[in-house]
């Protein structure tokens, strides 16, 4: 048995400890084990926020597009939609002003026939538009129609109407033969016409 010295120990301090060869290895593993582990956790987290923050870049982005598209798409749709109204609107205008223009001349034209000199005028108009028809048709084709009465004021008409729609720049008639010709002399113009054509 031990017996007291007279001193009472309170506390103690270890200042060093040198252990085993082998503890100091298993020791440092176990360190080196915690620092991977961590390292390991903290790049898996790291990727992880940086997929779900791509992700959400590409859904924004691809949202924003969208959004972009279907508004590009509709001022598109509403700018065509303007457009086709503003030129049916000037068509519309123009027409209207045409027909009027054309009334108007023609009522201007009413009324001066009416006046005394006013048909003799009226023929001689005819037949200046005559002449320059006949002239058209001499510089495209080499076949010219002259017609065999040129007193016949009725077969006159008719025959320049239709020489009017051989030269027009349009494909399709713009004037009707005048009925007031006879069938067969007509029949005789458009006969040559189509020769012509032909």
């Amino acid at each position: 048995a031990a017996m007291p010295l007279g001193l009472d120990i309170k506390r103690y301090e270890i200042t060093e400890i040198t252990p085993d060869p082998q503890i100091r290895l298993a020791m440092d593993k176990q360190a080196a084990a915690e620092r991977d582990r961590r390292e390991h956790v903290l790049r898996a987290e790291g990727d992880k926020q940086r997929v779900e923050l791509t992700s959400e870049g590409v859904k924004i982005s691809l949202q924003n597009e969208s959004e972009g598209y279907l508004i590009r798409v509709q001022n598109e749709a509403e700018a065509g939609k303007v457009k086709l109204i503003k030129d049916a609107e000037g068509q519309a205008e123009a027409i209207r002003l045409t027909a009027e223009a054309q009334a108007e001349a023609l009522a201007k034209i009413a009324s001066e026939i009416e006046k005394p000199g006013g048909m003799d005028a009226a023929k001689l108009a005819l037949a200046k538009e005559y002449v320059d028809m006949y002239g058209e048709m001499g510089r495209e084709s080499n076949t010219m129609i002259f017609n065999e009465r040129p007193a016949d004021m009725s077969a006159l008409l008719a025959q320049a109407v239709t020489a009017m729609n051989a030269v027009a720049p349009k494909p399709e008639s713009f004037m009707k033969p005048i009925a007031s010709g006879t069938d067969q002399q007509n029949e005789q113009v458009e006969a040559m016409v189509t020769k012509k054509e032909n």
